[in-house]
């Protein structure tokens, strides 16, 4: 009993600091080659999807979500990951959906200890936009920026766009590089 939970507290604290994102990176992912894959993102998307026209052609890009990607199928979420030149070294990522509409599943485990039972359970909910964090003006939309708690650089930049929620996560990039990726976002180019 003991070993089993002096290895529960080793991987609690080991998974505490490791970033959820980089936890599921190692899930297969459409590598993104070209424009080409994205163009055809966008035409089965059932939101307008926007991308960075900040110059980002030295990063390497991978379409986390929607796997596999079907392009017969419509998209309701775009996760897009921005990776160094090397591939290694994660920067950014965009998050992508309807602003109204889209549904978001919750996933609630209760944990009964005295019992050793645990039940989980998903609840489908309406998105609703989070207004936690510091007023962002991105080229007159208001956003909102939470920087990460550990007082390193970057956090969550998130806002509204021509029906499109958008939100970018950096531990990388500084606050006022995420608004100017941020002021980038357009529809219709990509990497100009």
């Amino acid at each position: 009993m003991f070993k089993w939970i002096i290895s529960l507290i080793f991987i609690f604290t080991l998974s505490i600091g490791i970033n959820n994102e980089l936890l599921f990176a190692s899930t297969k992912t459409t590598l993104a080659f070209s424009n080409v894959e994205l163009d055809k993102l966008k035409n089965v998307s059932d939101f307008k999807l926007l991308v960075p026209s900040y110059s980002v052609q030295s990063y390497k890009l991978e379409i986390k979500e929607p796997y596999p990607l079907v392009l017969s199928q419509s998209v309701s979420k775009v996760i897009l990951y921005f990776f160094d030149e090397s591939g290694q070294t994660y920067l950014f990522g965009i998050e992508e959906h309807k602003a109204v509409g889209h549904k978001i599943n919750r996933v609630v485990t209760n944990i009964d200890v005295r019992n050793q039972i645990s039940t989980t359970r998903t609840i489908v909910e309406d998105f609703k936009f989070n207004e936690r964090g510091e007023k962002i003006n991105i080229n007159g939309i208001e956003g909102r920026f939470e920087a990460w708690a550990n007082h390193t650089p970057g956090g969550y930049l998130r806002w509204v766009q021509n029906g499109t929620f958008i939100e970018i996560d950096s531990g990388d990039l500084t606050k006022e590089e995420m608004v100017e990726l941020a002021k980038s976002m357009k529809m219709n180019t990509w990497l100009n």
